[in-house]
Formats: structure tokens, C-alpha cells, sequence
């Protein structure tokens, strides 16, 4: 059986290692997460950004110029 300060100790040293690698990794996990967030979550309704293209056969029509 763990004592409460057999308790305290493993928890102070899991702060000490994760805190300072989770400061070190938010850069590199921002630039993953934007990176992966369109491969799992597309956006369904959007359309893609670029320029707008009209059909080659959609014609002007002539009386209403």
C-alpha cells in the first residue's frame, strides 16, 4: 500500500517531467494539429479557396447585354 506522501512525490515528479515537455511540444502540436485537421474534419459545404471559374459553354446572352 502507497503512503499519501509516496503519493505527493509521484505526482511532484510527474509536474516536473510533463509540465516542462508539454511547454517545449505546444509549438510543434499546434503545427500537427493544422496539419491533420483537414484530412479528418473536411469541411462538407465549403468550397475550396481559389479563384472563380465560369462553365467554357455558359455564353452571355446577347439581348440582355
Amino acid at each position: 500500500m502507497m503512503s499519501v506522501s509516496d503519493i505527493l512525490q509521484l505526482v511532484a515528479l510527474c509536474a516536473v517531467i510533463f509540465f516542462p515537455l508539454g511547454y517545449a511540444a505546444r509549438h510543434s502540436v499546434r503545427r500537427l494539429t493544422a496539419l491533420v485537421r483537414p484530412i479528418f474534419f473536411k469541411p462538407r459545404y465549403l468550397k475550396p479557396v481559389g479563384t472563380l471559374h465560369r462553365r467554357t459553354d455558359v455564353k452571355a446572352d446577347q439581348q440582355h447585354d
